[in-house]
């Protein structure tokens, strides 16, 4: 019998989501506000919890086109 593996998503704010991208790539482009207009716009789903957004890291990487070795 197969075993479906699911997968957690990682809910991260912005700012956490872009630490995580300087600490794969120190040389990186992507800006908070480039986040937070993707968030704005619908590009990227996101959730505001108070002043904070927060969105799937996962999602993020997809639409940048990223592969992350997890």
């Amino acid at each position: 019998m197969e075993e479906k593996i699911t997968r957690r998503a990682r809910i991260r704010t912005i700012r956490e989501a872009i630490a995580l991208l300087k600490a794969t790539d120190g040389q990186t482009a992507v800006t908070y506000h480039f986040i937070r207009k993707l968030c704005d716009n619908g590009t990227i789903k996101s959730i505001r919890a108070g002043k904070k957004i927060l969105i799937n890291y996962d999602e993020l990487l997809s639409y940048l086109n990223i592969d992350e070795a997890v």
